[in-house]
């Protein structure tokens, strides 16, 4: 590991947070459908705003780099 290399997340806290955002992955997917068939003012911000923090957290599950 490099000095500037931060250290990665274990293999079990990546799993966590994956299975974690897995909810609002699913609703990323319905807010992407509902975009493509013309409704996405029917999607609260709320809803926006719970699926890129799923999108999110499964990137840091998926490459284990931390953000903070």
């Amino acid at each position: 590991m490099n000095k500037n290399e931060k250290p990665r997340l274990s293999n079990n806290l990546r799993i966590l947070i994956g299975i974690v955002a897995l909810p609002s992955l699913y609703l990323a997917y319905m807010i992407i459908m509902m975009t493509i068939n013309g409704h996405f003012t029917k999607v609260d911000y709320f809803e926006w705003v719970y699926a890129l923090i799923g999108v999110v957290a499964a990137y840091i599950s998926i490459t284990g780099k931390r953000i903070f």
